[in-house]
């Protein structure tokens, strides 16, 4: 797997949005890592914001920064912001999935087990921020193929919730999908009519 970190020029703090032109290249280092971890087990807002100062302007920083956030304070333009820094291809999304790897041998086993257990929630916090932001439903749909590239992805069995609560949204988001895709994501990730998950962890299976 090829694992990319990126850059972002603009950090908003209440929405943690920039446009996905201004990314760029960059390699993390353990300093990074470290304060990625001290976002990922702030207590408070103001404790998450103390130490987002101090992360850098990197891609995963404003990941972990915009989920940790929501987990703090789940309001409507928290959720809706949450949406900004969703992959939207193969590059950033292995940043997703990389929270759980050691990417410099300076890495403390401590921080890279608090990322990896935020990486295991992060498809739960979607799920949640989809129901306070359906206007999202969309791109929350469309995301649904990438994340399950990963093995270990649980996020078509975290839909089964939204798909139940919010079915109207959700079924106007899948038949808005080209029809290509929406043909894939029926027959192998999602039944939208059932709310039912076709795609499983294969820890699972």
């Amino acid at each position: 797997m090829r694992v990319t970190c990126v850059a972002i020029s603009t950090v908003v703090w209440a929405a943690c949005l920039v446009p996905f032109e201004s990314l760029s290249a960059q390699a993390p280092n353990r300093s990074e890592t470290h304060t990625a971890a001290e976002m990922a087990r702030a207590k408070s807002v103001d404790g998450l914001k103390a130490w987002k100062k101090t992360s850098g302007d990197g891609y995963r920083a404003n990941v972990v920064f915009a989920f940790r956030l929501f987990e703090l304070e789940q309001t409507a333009p928290v959720a809706s912001a949450l949406f900004g820094v969703l992959p939207q291809d193969e590059d950033l999304d292995s940043v997703w999935h990389s929270f759980g790897t050691y990417l410099c041998k300076e890495e403390t086993d401590s921080d890279i087990h608090t990322l990896a257990d935020l990486e295991g929630r992060m498809p739960r916090e979607l799920a949640m921020a989809v129901l306070l932001s359906p206007d999202k439903m969309f791109r929350y749909i469309s995301y649904a193929e990438l994340s399950l590239m990963y093995p270990d992805s649980d996020y078509a069995e975290q839909m089964e919730g939204v798909c139940r609560l919010k079915h109207a949204e959700f079924v106007d988001a899948v038949n808005q999908l080209p029809a290509t895709r929406e043909k894939w994501f029926v027959a192998r990730i999602f039944n939208p009519d059932g709310c039912h998950a076709l795609a499983h962890p294969e820890s699972d299976q």
